[in-house]
């Protein structure tokens, strides 16, 4: 369970009263804000304590979320994927030394494995039509 936890004497010390339902509470959210601004203590400059936090922008878990996401999709290995989309390619009459060619390609080249991936299988065979021929 993650959750921001004090004791009542420093609570008292340092905070503000308006934060008080934040206190010892489960943080929903928390792993997407791990992941969006890591785990790591901050120090000098960049510390913060409890006081520090402005809590009154909870609802901004929704957009971490999002954000956590968003990266979670970007660093997705999708090797395997356009392999398989690749190789699939031998039954419209590629071979498999040619379709290994253009794999190792794409895998090079993000832009071009993302606009083959989306092409029909038609289109997918004349863009591999003009590969050939270079």
């Amino acid at each position: 369970m993650k959750m921001i936890t004090c004791d009542k004497v420093t609570y008292d010390a340092i905070a503000h009263p308006k934060y008080g339902q934040f206190l010892n509470k489960k943080i929903d959210s928390y792993d997407e804000m791990a992941l969006v601004v890591g785990q790591d203590m901050a120090t000098g400059s960049f510390a913060r304590t409890f006081a520090n936090i402005d809590l009154d922008d909870i609802n901004e878990g929704a957009k971490l979320g999002e954000i956590a996401e968003a990266l979670k999709k970007f660093t997705e290995d999708n090797t395997p994927y356009v392999y398989e989309q690749v190789m699939s390619m031998e039954n419209e009459g590629f071979n498999d030394d040619f379709l290994c060619k253009v794999f190792d390609f794409l895998t090079k080249n993000e832009l071009e494995a993302k606009a083959f991936l989306t092409k029909k299988t038609k289109h997918r065979k004349i863009w591999l039509q003009k590969f050939a021929q270079g």
